[in-house]
């Protein structure tokens, strides 16, 4: 198990897309905080809007697409856990993270590796198993080094200074409750890709999932459970997309439970349901 684990660490740190990813993270990154400089300079100019900015994320004012919108108030500084949380709470990260996902999970197919060490090993299960370890830690890398300190980075050229913003509590239990929520959100789409088999459509699904546009399908569905009586029920706080957006800039304990709580669900479920649909195909 351990020299499955190590092979495929070796593969992921020898894939290119994995070092194409962070680039074009940095790059955004980038970008995105000069934009959010230029739009917070002429807030605070014109000092409008400001009940807008501050607004909380509601089950009720999710659209569909991605939005990235700045907590900072006007005349408060601009800090590292501002815009991190703004582009976590856009899934900007989610989505470079899925889709280097779904690039890795079809890659071995396609290049005969499942081929050649699939009957080397007794449990094809344990693939699966190697493959979540991996994607977790391009998952940890990629929200602490890629997305934090590329953040930090940023906020430094940008703004000529590094505020890092928020209290140390805070910033841990955010954090560490998103990058639970990412990693099953990479989970998903791993067993997407694996379910599938299809390089484009398994990247279409994960993108749209990024996208919000799940919430076209739960607003189906929350109507149909309204229609058999059960009032005031939104499926969009069970999921991890509907977590990801709706998780406050300073969570309480039981929200950060509730995060949690969410993320290992969907975690054993697609490390399950993977295992066992790779353990009957035929590769």
């Amino acid at each position: 198990m351990l020299n499955i684990i190590k092979m495929d660490l070796y593969r992921m740190l020898k894939t290119k897309s994995m070092y194409v990813i962070w680039i074009v993270l940095a790059a955004i990154l980038l970008i995105t905080t000069f934009l959010c400089k230029t739009d917070y300079e002429l807030l605070t100019e014109k000092d409008a809007m400001k009940q807008e900015q501050v607004t909380e994320p509601t089950v009720d004012n999710i659209n569909v697409g991605m939005m990235v919108t700045l907590p900072t108030e006007p005349g408060e500084k601009v800090t590292v856990y501002d815009i991190f949380f703004a582009n976590s709470q856009g899934k900007l990260y989610a989505l470079l993270l899925v889709i280097f996902t779904v690039l890795f999970s079809t890659a071995d197919i396609s290049s005969g590796y499942i081929k050649n060490i699939g009957g080397q090993v007794g449990n094809r299960g344990s693939l699966i198993f190697s493959r979540s370890i991996t994607l977790s830690v391009f998952t940890v890398l990629t929200m602490t080094g890629g997305a934090f300190l590329f953040q930090a980075a940023a906020n430094c050229i940008v703004f000529g200074k590094l505020e890092w913003g928020g209290n140390t509590k805070a910033i841990l239990s955010y954090f560490v409750a998103e990058l639970a929520l990412h990693y099953a959100l990479v989970l998903i789409c791993m067993a997407i890709a694996i379910i599938l088999k299809n390089n484009v459509i398994s990247m279409v699904i994960a993108v749209c999932l990024t996208m919000n546009v799940m919430t076209i399908v739960y607003g189906v569905v929350n109507s149909a459970i309204q229609k058999i009586g059960i009032q005031n029920f939104q499926i969009y706080k069970y999921t991890i997309t509907g977590k990801l957006s709706l998780l406050p800039m300073n969570p309480s304990g039981n929200e950060c439970l509730a995060a949690f709580g969410v993320a290992m669900v969907f975690i054993v479920i697609m490390i399950s349901v993977s295992s066992v649909v790779f353990q009957k195909r035929d590769i």
